[in-house]
């Protein structure tokens, strides 16, 4: 007898049925963000979802996502405020039990899923696991330092991990004020409250450089470390009682 749970609030039962909720943020992103979500869409199950948030975009995006039949994605879309409202407002609107973000730009390995997921399932002490990053060169991509990190592990990366809901929310989400950086940020508050990060040797992102990455911008992507470490020293001083 489960008339019980019959009569149950069907969104509630919905949201139960979700495992795994991805996040893909975009903004004026009609050259890849097709690509990126068939990446995804070909690794998970039913009992997933994809969240797409258009941050405003102003090109053939919302075209281009409105063309996409596949029960499974939810399309959001927000006014112009930066990659991490809209990764905050995927984070909001997720109903499953496990996250990942992926930028519009970028793609997911075959196999990536499964492994990390495998890996949150096979330890339950475990609140995110990371794998590589496979740096990808588009023929207009712009020299950049970040050729150096090829194969590496890079666990202030958001795209390179799956993490546990429960476990991430009580972060507060990403700094909305921060248009660089904001990843890392993230993941220094992640570590800053003792979370469980597993790294697998499996490659878990493929990173585009291209000539409309913001990282483009060698000055900005100086003025974000220097933000950062601003950030992280004033949430020291606020961890550490007055002397005397």
């Amino acid at each position: 007898m489960n008339d019980r749970a019959d009569r149950a609030d069907p969104a509630s039962r919905v949201e139960t049925e979700i495992e795994t909720s991805v996040v893909v943020t975009v903004r004026n992103g009609a050259r890849f963000v097709a690509e990126a979500i068939e990446s995804v869409r070909a690794q998970l199950g039913q009992r997933d979802e994809i969240l797409v948030v258009d941050d405003g975009s102003t090109d053939a995006t919302a075209a281009i996502l409105a063309a996409l039949d596949d029960p499974r994605l939810r399309r959001f879309t927000t006014p112009s405020q930066g990659v991490s409202a809209a990764r905050n407002r995927g984070m909001e609107a997720a109903r499953g039990s496990y996250l990942a973000f992926l930028d519009y730009d970028d793609l997911w390995p075959e196999g990536r899923h499964a492994t990390l997921l495998g890996l949150l399932k096979a330890d339950s002490e475990i609140d995110v696991a990371a794998g590589r990053i496979e740096v990808r060169f588009e023929p207009d991509a712009i020299d950049h330092d970040m050729a150096v990190l090829h194969g590496k592990h890079l666990a202030s990366l958001v795209g390179t991990c799956l993490y546990r809901k429960a476990s991430i929310e009580p972060l507060g989400g990403f700094a909305e004020s921060m248009q660089l950086g904001e990843d890392a940020e993230f993941h220094q508050r992640l570590v800053e409250a003792g979370l469980r990060l597993h790294f697998d040797d499996c490659t878990s992102l493929i990173y585009r450089r291209h000539g409309g990455n913001i990282t483009n911008d060698k000055q900005a992507v100086r003025r974000s470390f220097i933000d950062l470490a601003r950030r992280q020293l004033a949430r020291r001083k606020a961890r550490t009682p007055d002397a005397g």
